[in-house]
């Protein structure tokens, strides 16, 4: 069996600490702070303990606040307290709010207090075991539900693993209270797709057009994905975000019934910016033009987020780079991956022969939104050319 981490004795008496060092040595493995702001430092610094036995009385913080403090540090540390008489309302009131598994009475028995302090280390092997079967439960669950996903579609798949990657990134900077939750619930976003049929499935991979039976068919999945997630323990939260994942900002889309602005869970709303942007971002370059065309749809994201997400992401596009590329950079480019500003040195054309957009002339917003209403319906020769960045671009109106 693992050996357990020290005890933690704190005590702004240091005779008292030094006694408990001759009476408890070869008892069991721990060490000593003197006062509360040592002990703290002591987790603050990354020490791991079992047990942190604490005084009621102590200057600068009481045993209870100090303990609250070490509950928020070391969850999985046993918190115990010595009190005189007087504190004992204080000690069952801190016993009651979950932060202190026992507590003693000064002067203490030398016995009791071993008794105690082995009852609370059983306590803590019993915490950590159970959490290392959960995590391993949940890892095991998790890595099945992501190997149907990349086997049912590669495709899908990694744009998941990039939407996570981009939730990774973000998640401290954002104040998301749990970053590894919003990850996980991108990278599961997807699972839904597995009750999909093959050919719709086919489609989604290759970013075809659907049928409108078939777009309500995949606009449903998220409730299939939130039945599967929440088989898994500790996923409860996540299983919601994912969920709510097509909810939008101003409370349209799915499902049609449900929280908006800002009471959609933080999660919801990031996937709900991730999920569009995955559409238009084709290579691991994140540039303002993304996210300017996401502004197209206000009604579906938080705004202040979407702000946020673009100062943490957004890059400098090289191609735009006007002292290094005077006269601009020609792209070969599909669709999707078409900006405002782009000079078109090709038409736009579907393939049954009509001419969206000429060639000579600047693409404007309302251009974009135009094409992604056509993409819906038609296909494109593709790939086109373009011309990007180089002399100042004023937007044309061609095209019929």
């Amino acid at each position: 069996m693992t050996q357990n981490p020290p005890v933690l004795f704190v005590d702004d008496d240091e005779n008292l600490l030094m006694g408990l060092k001759r009476k408890l040595r070869g008892k069991f493995d721990f060490e000593t702070a003197v006062g509360p702001l040592q002990a703290l430092e002591k987790f603050k610094a990354g020490n791991k303990y079992a047990v942190c036995v604490a005084d009621m009385r102590m200057p600068d913080m009481d045993g209870v606040k100090l303990l609250a403090e070490v509950a928020k540090l070391s969850p999985d540390t046993v918190n115990m307290m010595l009190t005189g008489n007087a504190d004992q309302h204080t000690a069952v009131e801190a016993i009651n709010r979950g932060h202190i598994f026992r507590f003693f009475n000064k002067p203490c028995e030398d016995e009791d207090l071993i008794a105690g302090v082995k009852a609370g280390l059983r306590q803590y092997q019993l915490i950590t075991a159970e959490k290392a079967l959960i995590e391993q439960t949940l890892a095991g669950s998790v890595k099945v539900l992501t190997e149907v996903l990349a086997q049912l579609n590669p495709a899908i798949f990694g744009k998941a693993m990039r939407a996570k990657l981009w939730c990774d990134t973000i998640a401290k900077q954002i104040g998301y209270p749990h970053p590894w939750e919003l990850g996980l619930a991108a990278l599961l976003a997807p699972i839904g797709y597995v009750s999909l049929p093959p050919e719709i499935l086919a489609r989604l991979g290759d970013e075809k057009p659907l049928q409108p039976l078939e777009r309500d068919v995949v606009r449903r999945t998220p409730e299939v994905a939130r039945k599967l997630i929440s088989n898994i323990p500790r996923l409860e939260q996540v299983a919601g975000i994912v969920y709510l994942q097509n909810r939008n900002f101003d409370g349209s889309g799915f499902p049609a019934e449900g929280p908006l602005g800002t009471e959609i869970p933080l999660g919801a709303r990031v996937l709900r910016i991730f999920n569009d942007l995955g559409k238009i971002v084709e290579s691991d370059l994140v540039v303002k033009q993304h996210f300017d065309e996401l502004r197209h749809k206000p009604e579906r994201y938080d705004p202040e987020l979407l702000n946020q997400i673009e100062a943490i992401l957004a890059q400098e596009d090289p191609s735009y780079d006007k002292v290094a590329y005077p006269t601009g950079t020609e792209h070969d480019i599909y669709l999707k991956n078409l900006r405002i500003g782009d000079f078109l040195l090709t038409d736009i054309e579907t393939r049954d022969g009509h001419i969206l957009l000429t060639h000579g002339n600047y693409v404007s917003e309302i251009q974009i939104q135009r094409l992604r209403v056509f993409q819906e319906l038609h296909q494109f020769h593709e790939p086109i050319r373009v011309r990007r960045g180089g002399h100042d671009q004023v937007a044309g109106s061609g095209g019929a």
